[in-house]
C-alpha cells in the first residue's frame, strides 16, 4: 500500500493527527495550500486525509438517517415507543469525565472517539491502520490519483 523507502516527515504526522480530529478541515486546508503552492503530497498524508473525510462524511450521513428514522417512527404510533427508547439509549452519557475535562461521551461519541484515537496512533508509529469496509473505499479513491 505505501512505498517503505519513503520517509514520513513530522509534519505530515501533525497534519494527518489534526486532520484526523478536526473531520477532515485541516486536512482539506492543506490539500487547497499544497494546490495554491503546487506541491504534491505524499501517498501517506493523502491517504489519512481522505480517510478522515471519509469518516466525517459518514457521520453526517449517519445523522442524517438518525433523524430521519426518528421522524418517521415518531409518526407511527406502534413505533413510536422504540424510537423514543432508541433515542434514549443512543443519547445516554456513558462515560463523563466532568470533574476533570468537563468531558462526556455518548455510544456514537465514545465509538467515534475510539477509532480516531486508534488511527492517530497508527499515524505517530508511521503506519497506515486498517479498517474492515472504510480501507477498501479509500484504496479505491487513491489508485485515481
Amino acid at each position: 500500500m505505501q512505498p517503505e523507502t519513503q520517509k514520513i516527515l513530522p509534519i505530515e504526522k501533525i497534519i494527518s493527527v489534526l486532520s484526523y480530529f478536526s473531520m477532515g478541515v485541516i486536512g482539506f486546508l492543506w490539500i487547497i495550500f499544497a494546490y495554491l503552492y503546487k506541491r504534491k503530497l505524499k501517498f501517506f498524508l493523502m491517504y489519512n486525509i481522505c480517510q478522515s473525510m471519509v469518516i466525517s462524511i459518514f457521520l453526517a450521513l449517519l445523522s442524517i438517517v438518525l433523524k430521519l428514522m426518528f421522524m418517521v417512527f415518531s409518526h407511527i404510533k406502534i413505533l413510536d415507543a422504540f424510537a423514543g427508547i432508541l433515542n434514549y439509549i443512543i443519547s445516554i452519557k456513558i462515560i463523563r469525565f466532568t470533574q476533570f475535562f468537563g468531558l462526556s461521551f455518548n455510544i456514537i461519541e465514545l465509538v467515534l472517539f475510539i477509532l480516531l484515537l486508534y488511527l492517530s496512533i497508527g499515524v505517530c508509529f508511521g503506519k497506515l491502520f486498517y479498517v474492515p469496509v472504510l480501507t477498501k473505499f479509500i484504496q479505491k479513491v487513491m489508485k485515481r490519483f
